[in-house]
């Protein structure tokens, strides 16, 4: 019997989310019956070290395209590229494409299908905003500064986009863009790109625990989860803790690392002596889910970008935990069936109120989330109908050299 051979692809093996969802799609699919998979990450290629190398990662595209012929997949899944394996690898899969018969789909886990800054941020005076989806595809998404890096360099950066965008356009590569929330979908619609499917992403907690009983507390433990950086908005949410003298929050905990991580301990040097701040470190899943658990009444996602479709709110209410979410982007709508979300604007009367929703929302009893649609074999179905893997498949496909697609 034929077996079908996909290949996954991503910039990196291990690093953030969209690396979780990767070695999660590559394991989920090998369990399907009949079919082989083979990882393709920064383990095969060397990483650019200049902005040239980075933006054109020739190497990469070798490596790729040797792992191609070798393999001989019917199916390519790409994740992310343009960070690492750079817009050089579109070439080798449109030639290969061509000449192998795949089938290639590519899961969008940022914005820069569709945007020049790939947060789906420009710049107002240095300061970092949400571009609203209306302004795709305007005058004014062309005129909005898309990095802090410049004119010269925004500029080439634009040019640069459109260029590749030109040869190698999405909906030519990708036979179908999943999107892992519906907000990610309505952008690429508004850009033109259509062939596109929801799939919520996979919950790393495998199994949704009860929701731990919170009634009577009055003041709570917030956890923040994920890399100490600029862009994840954590310096704003202590500052905007402190101007509502930590209403409600007894003690924020931090899971991760990242480049802010010394400045903000330094800065924050007070807090952490009185014991409202604590640096728990990055934490393998098996130790950080069971911490998170025993730690933590609720979570907090104060992102200043537009995200995409952070695990986090889910993985939260897998543990059965809320999440307080910053209002903006795809956070807004992100897993608003589940039931667990509470949104926040960056102003302390807005974030006073949130936290008294938070309150109210432990408080109660009976809550509960609606999860079935992150739960690992529901993602895995749905990839396998999508790209017609198996046993999803109809009629069999044949490539130009007449063997079996799958």
């Amino acid at each position: 019997m034929q077996r079908c051979r996909v290949l996954v692809i991503n910039d990196y093996a291990t690093m953030g989310g969209a690396e979780v969802v990767y070695q999660q799609s590559a394991d989920l699919l090998s369990r399907l019956p009949g079919v082989d998979v083979e990882r393709f990450d920064d383990n095969h290629f060397p990483v650019g070290t200049t902005k040239l190398s980075r933006s054109w990662n020739v190497p990469a595209a070798r490596a790729l395209e040797k792992t191609i012929v070798d393999f001989r997949p019917h199916r390519l899944m790409v994740h992310n590229y343009h960070n690492a394996l750079s817009n050089s690898i579109l070439g080798v899969i449109a030639r290969q494409k061509r000449k192998l018969g795949f089938r290639a789909y590519h899961t969008s886990h940022d914005y820069h299908l569709v945007y020049y800054n790939p947060a789906l941020q420009y710049f107002d005076k240095q300061r970092p905003v949400i571009l609203p989806l209306d302004v795709l595809g305007t005058r004014a998404a062309l005129t909005h500064r898309s990095t802090a890096k410049g004119f010269v360099h925004d500029a080439m950066t634009k040019v640069y986009w459109h260029a590749v965008r030109g040869a190698f356009p999405p909906t030519r590569i990708f036979e179908t863009i999943v999107c892992p929330s519906a907000f990610m979908e309505e952008a690429l619609h508004r850009r033109g790109i259509t062939n596109t499917r929801v799939v919520f992403n996979p919950s790393s907690v495998p199994v949704a625990l009860q929701p731990a009983n919170a009634s009577g507390k009055q003041r709570f433990k917030i956890a923040f989860v994920g890399r100490i950086s600029q862009e994840k908005g954590l310096a704003e949410f202590i500052e905007l803790a402190q101007s509502v003298d930590f209403h409600r929050i007894d003690v924020i905990g931090v899971y991760g690392d990242g480049p802010d991580r010394l400045a903000m301990e330094q800065r924050f040097t007070s807090l952490i002596e009185r014991g409202k701040l604590i640096f728990f470190g990055r934490l393998p899943q098996e130790e950080l889910f069971p911490q998170m658990r025993h730690f933590a009444d609720a979570v907090v996602v104060p992102s200043l970008g537009a995200e995409n479709a952070p695990l986090v709110i889910v993985e939260a209410a897998m543990l059965g935990m809320p999440a307080l979410v910053h209002d903006g982007g795809s956070m807004a709508t992100t897993g608003d069936a589940v039931g667990n979300k509470i949104k926040f604007r960056s102003q302390p009367e807005s974030f006073r109120l949130a936290l008294d929703r938070l309150a109210a929302h432990l408080a109660d009893k009976g809550r509960k989330y609606s999860l079935a649609e992150y739960l690992p074999e529901h993602y895995q179905q749905r990839l396998a109908e999508i790209m017609e893997i198996g046993g999803h498949s109809g009629k069999p496909a044949f490539t130009r050299t007449g063997e079996a697609v799958c």
